[in-house]
């Protein structure tokens, strides 16, 4: 979806007990807050659902620190109260971009009260982070190129993935399943956690929008504690 088509749905009105929140508005504060700190957009997506009652944005960063990983901002938000409004900063890989959005810059509110103000609080802090959260989750994309796993390990880890933790949805697998077979993208490091993290980051494109930030988040959470990385 463009951005014409997403500032085109309608927004309700405000009540008592329900602040709507615009798409419109809430990509003007990351713009404003990226331009302070001399931060351009390279590509933004965005996924609807319900009619674009539902939204799931993100926005990938130029940095020129890495050629390979770089920043990402996420935001999803809705216009008929089934999800709080909410925000993500994390990291993405340019090769295919695919999002690793860690829980350290996370943000969920109803959408009531002071809500406008609190979030854009948050997207201004986020964004004035980005440099100390890049440097951990790019210090980890090395620790996961670093550690090797078989191919039962990848199963077993999967496995897991769907039934313990309910990271991925069954047609999910099936997609890290193809990957792992056929991968569309060349991660440079066959046969590592960092391969098998993208395959299944490669599968969350396919999220549903109330899902995705929430997909993510626990699947590096799963993977930072499972192997410890720092």
């Amino acid at each position: 979806m463009t951005r014409h088509a997403l500032y085109a749905t309608p927004i309700p009105p405000k009540t008592s007990t329900y602040s709507p929140v615009s798409n419109r508005d809430i990509l003007a504060e990351i713009e404003e807050e990226l331009d302070k700190k001399n931060f351009s957009i390279k590509h933004e997506k965005y996924n609807i659902a319900r009619k674009g009652d539902q939204v799931i944005g993100t926005l990938g960063i130029a940095n020129d620190q890495d050629p390979e990983i770089g920043f990402q901002l996420a935001f999803r938000n809705s216009y008929d109260k089934s999800m709080a409004v909410g925000f993500a900063a994390g990291n993405i890989v340019w090769i295919c971009s695919n999002g690793l959005i860690a829980g350290d810059i996370v943000y969920m509110r109803k959408h009531t009260g002071s809500v406008v103000e609190e979030l854009n609080g948050r997207i201004s802090m986020a964004i004035n982070q980005l440099g100390s959260h890049y440097e951990k989750i790019a210090r980890q994309a090395e620790q996961m190129k670093n550690i090797e796993i078989s191919k039962t390990d990848a199963a077993e880890l999967c496995g897991r993935m769907f039934i313990e933790e309910d990271i991925v949805k069954a047609t999910q697998l099936s997609i890290i399943k193809r990957e792992m077979q056929e991968p569309t993208f060349d991660y440079h490091n066959p046969g590592s956690l960092w391969e098998l993290y993208n395959h299944v980051t490669h599968s969350l494109k396919e999220s549903h929008a109330a899902n995705y930030m929430q997909q993510h988040i626990k699947l590096h959470n799963f993977v930072e504690k499972t192997y410890w990385l720092e």
